[in-house]
């Protein structure tokens, strides 16, 4: 059954552009069922009309029948050259991310100001969006403003599930182990196409980010972080 995000407020439905764009491009049919997502709660839904496009209410459907991962994964992602940071925040949002800080550091090979970035942010958005409705998503992730390396290492002081994939640890085959279950955030951190000089490390380490291993193998960037944030959710679900 096709989902969609839309903001109910006294059994009425209403869709942002975004979402009638898209249900317009899917011919969706009259009395056809839908389910729409607000804030976290599903609705089972009918189309009541057409022109314009409105739904009719059926049921509020059982929270226990979530998708959503039980943990809140926290996505550091670079920007990556060509299409692959709109590939990640794709497959980031299927894979079940709840937060998404993008960063530039020393080795990113693409480099935009933030007044650049947020002539984007509608286009993110609407990825995120479709990602979401497509991977049958209670919420849409988070997007961030662009941020430097050096901020992100300070955020989430207290959380004990930090993880950085370093090419440098795939010898030694660090994996990923969760230390505390009781924890709802997992912050994840990957490289850009240049990966991480020694001094971002060291930095990261200071924080009480963990180094780990995705493999022997040297990944490219945006399928480490398909490798890394899988390994996460498998470990968490």
């Amino acid at each position: 059954m096709r989902r969609f995000f839309g903001k109910v407020d006294n059994q009425i439905v209403k869709f942002s552009k975004a979402s009638l764009d898209h249900i317009k491009v899917l011919r969706l049919n009259y009395l056809e069922q839908i389910e729409v997502c607000d804030d976290g709660n599903v609705y089972l839904c009918e189309v009541s009309n057409l022109k314009p496009f409105e739904v009719r209410i059926i049921e509020k459907k059982d929270s226990s029948l979530s998708r959503e991962l039980t943990k809140n994964i926290i996505l550091f992602c670079p920007l990556l050259k060509r299409d692959n940071f709109e590939l990640v925040l794709q497959k980031a949002t299927e894979l079940g991310v709840k937060e998404i800080y993008p960063y530039i550091s020393s080795r990113v090979i693409k480099r935009v100001t933030k007044e650049e970035f947020n002539l984007k942010i509608d286009r993110y958005n609407s990825i995120l969006l479709n990602a979401s409705e497509q991977s049958n998503r209670d919420f849409v992730p988070k997007l961030h403003e662009l941020n430097s390396l050096e901020n992100l290492a300070k955020l989430y002081p207290n959380c004990q599930n930090k993880y950085i994939a370093y090419e440098q640890e795939a010898i030694l085959g660090n994996k990923i182990t969760i230390i505390d279950s009781n924890e709802n955030d997992y912050v994840v951190l990957f490289g850009p196409e240049g990966g991480f000089s020694l001094q971002e490390v060291e930095m990261f380490k200071t924080y009480n980010f963990k180094l780990v291993s995705l493999g022997k193998r040297i990944l490219r960037a945006e399928t480490a972080c398909f490798y890394l944030l899988s390994v996460l959710a498998y470990l968490i679900e």
